[in-house]
């Protein structure tokens, strides 16, 4: 394969992967660029894992215009941007820098799931598949033409992080299979549909306080998208937040029961009446302690109680 020099964006741990595919194909990566709107300790954590391979590191700034930054890039001379998972938009003047283009590995399939996390979004969807899109950058978002896609299934026991899991693994699949296109300019692209074309941003994205009103399947979905590293879907409960960690949805016949409405509990865990449906509770949280089935009781939660939803009046507060 033909040696390159890229730049690499990014700032959690597929930017470690981006890092080990090119190491590992020999190309040379003189800098990386870390987003300037990531400073949790997730984004620290991986800053000096990157410093401790021995990368220089850059950041861009909130407005890039006047800074240097692009100019500093400039200077580089990369053959190739690549970017994977990377919340900042990188503007025009940086896009038009590498002889090679700009490459992104999208998270979703293109062009249906065009924005932020398009994997959560297909979850959150009840989509039976999702995938990842390798596609070059344009001045919009997410809408430069296709190199290559990877989709996958949605299985009943994934959640978000099996669900990333696979998708690091098919990007990288779709890096190795690519690149030697890519720096070497014998490619060839497909533009996208934009008839197609959906946007997905992070102010879209539903509260992870549970609404017992919703769907069984819906809420089930909410539970598995708002897995870790997501905050978790949760339920109001004496005063704190009970987070819902894993379920299933059960088809059920029943008496009609106002939602929320906790229905059994046994050793197999906790069932509750939603909007339509049950849904079976297998693993809560609470303050930090994972609690199964056997100890529920233990938290008070017993048949007959109403769980509050989005915004509980006094009654249901009542346990």
């Amino acid at each position: 394969m033909k040696t390159s020099k890229t730049v690499v964006f990014g700032y959690d741990e597929l930017l470690l992967e981006s890092l080990e595919f090119l190491s590992a194909i020999g190309s040379e990566v003189p800098v990386v660029v870390f987003p300037s709107s990531r400073q949790d300790a997730r984004a620290n954590n991986i800053r000096e894992i990157v410093k401790e391979k021995g990368h220089t590191i850059i950041e861009q700034p909130p407005s890039a215009r006047g800074t240097g930054f692009a100019q500093a890039l400039n200077d580089i001379a990369p053959d190739a941007i690549l970017v994977w998972s990377y919340p900042m938009i990188l503007p025009k003047e940086v896009l038009e820098i590498p002889k090679r283009g700009a490459v992104n590995v999208h998270l979703g399939l293109l062009p249906e799931y065009r924005g932020v996390n398009g994997v959560r979004w297909a979850l959150l969807n009840g989509e039976d598949q999702t995938g990842v899109t390798l596609h070059f950058m344009d001045a919009g978002i997410d809408s430069g033409n296709m190199i290559a896609r990877a989709s996958f299934p949605i299985a009943p026991e994934d959640d978000i992080r099996s669900l990333m899991q696979k998708s690091k693994i098919a990007g990288r699949r779709l890096l190795e299979n690519s690149w030697a296109g890519i720096v070497s300019g014998n490619l060839r692209t497909m533009p996208q549909d934009e008839s197609k074309a959906k946007y997905y941003s992070a102010k879209m994205t539903p509260s992870c306080e549970i609404d017992w009103s919703k769907s069984n399947v819906d809420i089930h979905n909410l539970i598995r998208a708002s897995a870790a590293p997501f905050a978790g879907a949760y339920t109001s409960w004496n005063g704190g937040a009970l987070l819902m960690k894993k379920s299933s949805p059960v088809d059920a016949i029943r008496d009609e029961k106002r939602p929320g409405t906790v229905e059994h509990l046994d050793s197999s865990g906790l069932t509750i009446a939603t909007g339509k449906g049950d849904l079976l509770i297998t693993e809560i949280e609470l303050d930090g302690e994972t609690i199964k089935p056997g100890a529920f009781s233990d938290l008070g939660i017993k048949p007959g109680i109403v769980l509050p939803s989005l915004q509980p009046d006094a009654e249901e507060l009542q346990q």
